[in-house]
């Protein structure tokens, strides 16, 4: 039991560290400090193939060298954390708010702060190792002084690639490739098994009587679960323990987490003490994150549609390519077996039973904003039945098939009411036409993205003109 509290603490700590931004300058300032003062005490033998190839100047050339590594490092740190704010507020005001986490976990910019921390750090510390002696006589730490020289070349290619990855970093590409290729990740993890026509879904059991209710201890959004910690509590104190809120949802203090009873011959109240032990291992914050939510995932990616469909910005074509993102995630999750995380005994008891998301609340979430907030774009809404066309051939379960045609359904409805267009219409009822052909038939591809996009678009449009003369000049 203590060894899996010790992995809990480890992984919550690992998650905030991630997001830390002083945590590797720190350990730069430390490293660089410590280098400093372990060679600024090497002899050097006068001679020695060691003193040819250091520094070769006096005391005062010494101190001149790391004044102006130090100014210099200091300076561009400086640079540094402007173009890293600047970069903040591109994402938030271009993106998502929502992808400050992403930037603040970027591995590569706070290495290459430490970089240039550690370095002004080490020359600052030198300057107080260069002096002269009492007698007259002179030292000049040698090794330490070419050691702010090479860390000084290091700086240099640590801003190159700096700005190179900066630029790269705030391309809506990269951050699109990013957030789907975490959030898949944890798909993955918590849903590993294909879904196959065998599996069978099972009801969440109702609290029995005498079930106490597990209350939220503060408000905040439900971030993680520990299960197996609460499986292991619940295995040796003979209780159970039924969680209701969602990974992801906001509770507010004293809301309603999940329920907790005594199981067996002792059903009834559970201990007070036991259920506080629970509540340790349901980790509420004050923001999502990534961990255990994979909605969050596909917020953070359906805001990027919202923004650029926005009247303000009016970037339909990132709305698309935002789709064409979100349906690989959601071609995986049609093809897994998404079941809530159960966890019984020898008896088959319920110990811990963690719900998730079905398939459908996924496809709203992926869907619902961005068809409402592109409904005049004929494009996106193509993108959006492209989406579902390749969701239905991955599909096992009938009753996703049902879901999928829901939502094809409403896409068509949007764009008979918002387009204006007969071209428009006709293209979206082709392209609707193909995507329910994949639904109603289990075992079809899906349509090639031509059948979407600019060239279902193009012919439509030259098949309604071609129409339009026809009609004109028959009598």
């Amino acid at each position: 039991m203590a060894r899996s509290n010790l992995l809990s603490r480890r992984s919550a700590v690992r998650e905030y560290l991630h997001g830390a931004y002083w945590l590797l300058p720190t350990l730069g300032i430390a490293i660089g400090l410590g280098a400093g003062a372990l060679l600024s005490v090497i002899p050097v033998e006068p001679g020695s193939l060691i003193d040819k190839i250091v520094f070769q100047g006096t005391a005062g050339d010494a101190r001149g060298v790391l004044i102006v590594v130090s100014a210099t490092m200091i300076t561009t740190t400086g640079i540094v954390f402007s173009l890293t704010v600047l970069s903040l507020q591109i994402a938030s005001s271009q993106f998502s708010v929502r992808l400050l986490r992403t930037f603040l976990r970027d591995v590569p910019n706070q290495v290459v702060l430490a970089i240039f921390v550690s370095t002004f750090a080490y020359a600052t510390g030198g300057l107080l190792t260069v002096g002269e002696h009492a007698g007259g006589g002179e030292f000049v730490p040698k090794v330490a002084v070419s050691g702010s020289l090479a860390l000084a070349f290091v700086s240099i290619g640590a801003l190159i690639y700096f700005l190179h990855h900066l630029v790269h970093s705030i391309q809506i590409d990269t951050i699109m490739e990013n957030v789907q290729k975490r959030t898949l990740a944890l798909v993955d993890e918590l849903f590993p098994h294909p879904d196959t026509p065998e599996t069978v879904p099972v009801l969440r059991p109702e609290p029995p009587t005498g079930a106490v209710p597990l209350l939220a201890p503060k408000s905040g959004y439900l971030q993680t679960v520990d299960v197996d910690d609460l499986a292991e509590i619940a295995a040796t104190t003979g209780h159970s323990v039924l969680l209701v809120t969602l990974v992801g949802d906001y509770v507010t203090a004293d809301g309603i987490l999940g329920w907790c009873w005594r199981r067996g011959e002792q059903t009834g109240t559970p201990d007070p003490d036991v259920m506080q032990r629970c509540l340790r291992h349901v980790h509420i914050g004050f923001e999502r994150t990534l961990q255990q939510d994979i909605r969050f995932g596909l917020r953070q990616m359906v805001d990027i549609a919202l923004r650029a469909l926005s009247p303000a910005i009016n970037d339909p074509y990132t709305g698309v390519q935002v789709v064409h993102h979100v349906s690989a995630i959601q071609s995986v999750l049609a093809s897994r077996a998404i079941q809530d995380d159960i966890r019984r005994d020898g008896s088959g008891d319920v110990l811990v039973w963690l719900p998730y998301p079905g398939f459908a609340t996924y496809l709203h979430v992926a869907c619902a904003q961005i068809r409402r907030y592109g409904s005049r774009e004929p494009l996106v809404l193509a993108a959006l039945l492209q989406l579902l066309s390749a969701v239905a051939q991955n599909c096992v379960d009938p009753s996703r098939r049902k879901v999928v045609k829901a939502q094809i359904d409403l896409v068509v409805g949007v764009a008979e009411r918002e387009l204006p267009e007969e071209s428009d219409r006709c293209m979206l009822a082709s392209a609707a036409a193909r995507a329910t052909e994949v639904v109603e038939h289990p075992g079809t591809l899906a349509p090639p993205p031509s059948a979407f996009g600019m060239v279902a678009a193009a012919a439509a449009a030259a098949s309604t003109d071609t129409s339009g003369e026809s009609t004109h000049t028959d009598p």
